[in-house]
C-alpha cells in the first residue's frame, strides 16, 4: 500500500504540475476575481451535471440542447468559454487517468456485468 501511496501522490502532483493544470487555475483566479460570473459559471456546471446525472427519464440530449440555447450569449464571454474549455481538458485528463487504472485492474465484473444486461 505504501508505493500505491507514494505514486499516488506522484500522479496528484504531475497532474497538478501539468500546463493544462496550471492554466486552468489561472483562469480560475481570474474568474474568481469577479463573483457574478462565478456563480453564473457555477449555475451552468450545477445544470449540465444535474442533466448528465439525471435518473429520471428525461429526453437528454433534447435538455443539453436547451441548455446550450439557454446559455449561447453566456458562454460567448471569452473568459467564460476560457474556464469552461480549460476546467474539461483537466476533466479528459482524469478521465484518462481513471479508464487506464480502471482497464488495468481485473475486478472480475464480467459475470456481474453480464447479469444486469439481462435485466
Amino acid at each position: 500500500m505504501d508505493e500505491i501511496t507514494s505514486c499516488t501522490r506522484a500522479l496528484v502532483q504531475a497532474i497538478q504540475e501539468c500546463e493544462e493544470y496550471r492554466q486552468f487555475c489561472v483562469i480560475r483566479e481570474k474568474v474568481g476575481e469577479n463573483p457574478e460570473l462565478r456563480r453564473k459559471i457555477n449555475e451552468f456546471r450545477r445544470h449540465v451535471f444535474e442533466v448528465q446525472n439525471s435518473r429520471e427519464l428525461m429526453d437528454t440530449y433534447g435538455e443539453m440542447e436547451r441548455i446550450r440555447r439557454d446559455y449561447e450569449e453566456f458562454r460567448r464571454d471569452p473568459l467564460v468559454d476560457e474556464f469552461l474549455k480549460s476546467e474539461l481538458r483537466i476533466c479528459r485528463i482524469l478521465q484518462q487517468v481513471t479508464l487506464k487504472i480502471a482497464g488495468a485492474v481485473d475486478l472480475d465484473t464480467q459475470d456481474v456485468a453480464a447479469g444486469m444486461l439481462m435485466l
